[in-house]
């Protein structure tokens, strides 16, 4: 079982990294929040499941299910802004960047 604690920080450093990369392409305040935010709550509700669900165990060298749907649920949320306000600028930036940071801070912290 993952630490709450553990689970956070790495929810917090995926958010932060949207953020900057919502930042870097000029989104605006509001969509920067909706996307930081929702891979915020992304990203502890799925390691939660993944916690309730038993899916920590490791299917390759420190890389569990639990880990892997991280990209997922670092990209979805910012993706999700992107189809609502279709006028955002560099709009797979924030994209990208929370799938690959979610997915890299779970593996490295968790």
């Amino acid at each position: 079982m993952i630490s709450p604690l553990l689970i956070v920080i790495s929810a917090i450093i995926a958010a932060a990294a949207v953020a900057l990369a919502c930042r870097f392409a000029r989104w605006p305040a509001r969509d920067l929040g909706a996307a930081a935010a929702g891979t915020l709550v992304a990203v502890i509700a799925w390691r939660v499941a993944a916690n309730i669900l038993l899916l920590n165990e490791d299917f390759m060298p420190a890389v569990s299910v639990g880990d892997a749907v991280c990209l997922i649920a670092g990209a979805l949320p910012p993706a999700v802004v992107v189809f609502v306000d279709r006028d955002l600028g560099r709009r797979a930036l924030p994209v990208l960047t929370g799938g690959l940071v979610a997915f890299i801070a779970n593996v490295i912290i968790l």
